[in-house]
């Protein structure tokens, strides 16, 4: 529903962007939200409104997931890191997190791994040099449709900036 949302309010189709789903769940050690594949295969790499980009499968390596998942994992302190109080998922272990998305504001948008359902993993974000973290109980698919357009989900989103939602793909 929500990917249906975004192609509509963004006016474009969906472009069957391929996705090595099982590449990228065998590293992650988890399979990935259902809505999250759909964006990535409806959109591919590209951003949206000239702020947030969905990280997937990038050939040109600026919004591969993957390659950020890596790095951030890389970075992560486990006493007192920027990712506090969370850690970066690790493979094979619940309550870390997975990056999804992030925005030309340094802001990043992850998921909560966690043992319910995988389409049922919280989203949390968090601006560049904030110490709190934000948490939404919504799929990353509403999430990124309620930043695009809606003015009320502060303090990310950009509807105030930008009167109609658009997808530049790269």
């Amino acid at each position: 529903m929500w990917v249906d949302l975004l192609l509509r309010a963004t006016g474009r189709d969906a472009r069957g962007a391929a996705q090595p789903w099982a590449e990228i769940q065998a590293e992650l050690g988890t399979e990935l939200p259902g809505d999250y594949k759909q964006l990535s295969q409806a959109f591919g790499v590209g951003e949206f409104s000239q702020v947030v980009s969905v990280l997937c499968a990038d050939e040109t390596r600026v919004a591969d997931l993957l390659r950020m998942w890596r790095v951030l994992l890389e970075n992560d302190d486990p006493s007192d890191g920027p990712f506090a109080p969370y850690r970066i998922h690790e493979p094979g272990t619940t309550g870390g997190l997975i990056p999804w998305g992030i925005s030309r504001a340094a802001d990043t948008f992850f998921w909560q791994v966690t043992d319910g359902a995988v389409d049922a993993w919280p989203v949390l974000a968090k601006m560049e040099d904030a110490e709190e973290w934000d948490r939404y109980e919504m799929s990353a698919t509403e999430f990124l449709y309620r930043i695009l357009t809606d003015p009320g989900i502060r303090p990310y989103t950009v509807a105030d900036a930008v009167s109609e939602p658009f997808f530049e793909p790269v």
